[in-house]
């Protein structure tokens, strides 16, 4: 006979009759039934928190120093951080909890330019993507995004914006660009790449680059037809996997 059930017997014992028992047996079963929502609750907490995108040490921002450059009008993921590949692919199901970004400072002219160029104000969000199975270039299936967030208050700074959003494994966490963010690092190794929502062969002409599309309709597919290498995204995603 187990523990528990010790337990109620004894309860019976000590009642003395029915109705007495009745209430004995109510009571050893709600206390059964608190600590198996106790241990279920334990169970359901115990995740594992991942960090995808971090790196021992980390670049500085390209700007304000010259060039200064940004991501702009794309949604783009680190496919190599010179380390590992594909940092940002979801290990296990789960679900972001927060993501960083690492913000330059531009200068009041630098920002003119980037304001101009790709609108204003500086944002961001996280994009869910998954690909599609034998595609080339690669094809990505937007699965769901976060909340735009505007990074004006946040330049020159690293930044952490909370999340809540379900992931699956094999997902890959990118960032979107409505307009422009300063979270851009280059001049690195060739073994830093990243991929963006362009077409091939326009990934390089500054008309292109201005005129390109974020990823921004969930449930919709699009081509990652730029690698650029030497430059890194300078974005973290933390992750509570099951």
């Amino acid at each position: 006979m187990s523990r528990s059930s010790h337990g109620v017997a004894a309860a019976i014992r000590a009642a003395g009759h029915p109705r007495a028992a009745a209430t004995a047996i109510g009571m050893a079963g709600l206390a059964i039934l608190v600590a198996l929502a106790a241990s279920a609750g334990a169970a359901n907490s115990s995740h594992t928190t991942v960090v995808l995108g971090s790196t021992a040490t980390a670049p500085d921002p390209s700007c304000p120093e010259t060039p200064c450059q940004a991501i702009g009008s794309v949604t783009g993921f680190q496919v190599s951080n010179g380390q590992v590949s594909l940092p940002f692919s979801v290990p296990r199901n789960g679900k972001v909890t927060s993501w960083t970004l690492s913000l330059a400072q531009p200068t009041n002219s630098q920002r003119s330019f980037f304001n101009g160029f790709f609108g204003t104000p500086p944002e961001a969000r996280l994009a869910i993507l998954r690909r599609i199975a034998g595609t080339e270039p690669p094809r990505y299936n937007l699965r769901s995004q976060g909340s735009i967030h505007v990074l004006s208050p946040y330049l020159g700074q690293t930044v952490r914006f909370s999340a809540s959003l379900p992931v699956e494994k094999g997902d890959i966490v990118g960032i979107t660009v409505p307009t422009w963010a300063p979270a851009f690092a280059q001049g690195l190794a060739a073994n830093n790449a990243w991929r963006a929502s362009r077409e091939e062969g326009k990934c390089t002409n500054s008309n292109d680059v201005r005129q390109g599309e974020p990823q921004m309709k969930v449930g919709k597919r699009a081509t990652y037809g730029c690698r650029y290498t030497t430059a890194r995204l300078l974005y973290t995603v933390t992750v509570a996997v099951d």
